[in-house]
This record gives structure tokens, sequence and C-alpha cells, in this order.
């Protein structure tokens, strides 16, 4: 079953990104953002920024499933994903295309199975036997710090909330708004999230402008998430997650019922 989530305030905003951005073993990433569409001067979160960055996990908890797709650079090959992330599950499943190769990808917070393309597309439902049973499944352990495809994964599981966060506690942080932008014609607010839950001290934290941010959300004016770019491995660039809409997709009976969810 489902491990029950922690509730932290800030800290979850993290994403993990403390073990992530010392990964062992990856290559730098070769994945860009745009450039910004005008200069800013980053600033701390006003009280309404904040309250919309402290409810954009708990939307994605309670919209259930988004589409999601993302490239990331992992040891030389490129990565390309497509598919669904179910935030209430906490439970991905996409097609992941690396050269001329294309497999089914199903993930939760602690594994990772993968299965040979059964023909065009996403079928609707993994095929059975997620847990490798026999069957063209293979299965292993989630392990961010060790690879960032895993990383990226692990971020996309970590969208998510069962509750808000504490949009004071989330102020107080080096959470930094760092321009407007647009995405698809749709107005929003580009964030650097904050690098730690604790209060922003000038005199022993990092810097004040949001550059020490190992990661950025593009938030609209429903607080509705639709980009998230993170810094993986160490590396100085960024590697940029796209979330689309609302999906009429299930999976997660499927992925559960063959033991899939580690």
């Amino acid at each position: 079953m489902i491990r029950p989530r922690t509730s932290r305030v800030a800290a979850g905003l993290m994403l993990s990104l403390a073990v992530l951005a010392g990964s062992a073993g990856c290559s730098a990433a070769t994945e860009n953002s745009p450039a910004p569409a005008a200069s800013a001067s980053p600033r701390p979160l006003s009280d309404e920024e904040a309250q919309r960055l402290s409810t954009m996990r708990f939307l994605n908890y309670s919209a259930g499933v988004r589409e999601v797709s993302l490239s990331v650079d992992d040891g030389g090959t490129t990565y390309d994903i497509a598919g669904y992330v179910d935030f209430t599950a906490a439970l991905g499943y996409a097609t992941v295309s690396a050269g001329n190769e294309t497999s089914l990808l199903a993930w939760s917070s602690s594994v990772i199975s993968s299965h040979e393309a059964t023909g065009d597309g996403l079928p609707p439902v993994p095929p059975p036997g997620l847990d490798g049973g026999g069957l063209a499944w293979t299965t292993s352990d989630l392990v961010p710090a060790d690879s960032r495809l895993h990383a990226a994964l692990a971020v996309l599981l970590e969208a998510g909330h069962d509750r808000p966060d504490n949009p004071l506690l989330l102020r107080q942080t080096d959470a930094r708004w760092l321009r407007a932008d647009t995405i698809d014609g749709t107005a929003v607010d580009v964030v650097a999230g904050p690098t730690s839950d604790e209060a922003y001290d000038p005199s022993v934290s990092g810097p004040a402008d949001g550059s020490g941010a190992l990661v950025r959300y593009w938030v609209d004016a429903d607080a509705r998430l639709l980009r998230i770019e993170a810094r993986l491995g160490g590396g100085s660039e960024w590697t940029q997650i796209e979330l689309g809409d609302e999906a009429e997709v299930e999976f997660a009976d499927a992925f559960l019922s063959s033991g899939g969810d580690g």
C-alpha cells in the first residue's frame, strides 16, 4: 500500500533536492529553460504569492491525475518522458524514449518498473505483473541520488501533497519571486523555491536573490503549477518538467494490485 505522507511546512517544497543536487555518477545537465520574458529584480514573496505557492501542491493532490512531460540527460543518454502522474496515489506512468527504443515506465517513491512498449502510445492501464513476476517488467529501487532520471521522477511525485503548506512560514524562508512570464499565453509567476524550511537569515543563509535555489516553480493566478525547473546532480543547468491538463486516466489500481508500490 502507499505509505502515508508526512506533513511538513516549507520543507516539502524543496522536493528532496538536497539529495538530488549531490547525485553520484551523474552527468552535467544539457537542458536549458527559456530566456526570461523580461528582466526583474528577485524579491521576497508577497502574502498573496506565498498563499498561492503554499497551495499549489495540494491542488495537484486534489486534481488527481495530470499529464506530464520532460526530457532529462542521464549518463549521456537523453530520456524523453510523456505520460501521467497520479498525485493522490503518488504514482507515475509514462512512455520513455531513448534513441530508437521506447518503453513503458511506472514508478512510485520507492520503485521504478519498465516494460518494452506494447504498441503505439501509452496503454490506458499498465500491463499486468508490475512487480516483475516472471513477465517482461523489470523492477528496481528508485534511487534519486544515483540517477538524474530517477531524481526527475522523484521531483514529479513530490509536486503533490495532501494538505497545503504554511504560507506564513513559507514567506519567511529564502523563497523568492523571480519574474512574471507566460506559458502558452497563460500568465505565471516564476518563483525560486526555498532551500530550507528555516527563516531566512542574511548572516548565515545563502544568497537573497534566489540564485541558490535548486527548484523553480511556474505558477498561474489560480495557484496551478504549470512547470517545474530543477537543477539535478549538482549541475548548473535546469531540467524542465511540464505539467499539463487533468486527465481521466486510471492506473493506480493496476499498479497497487501488482505490488508495484514498494
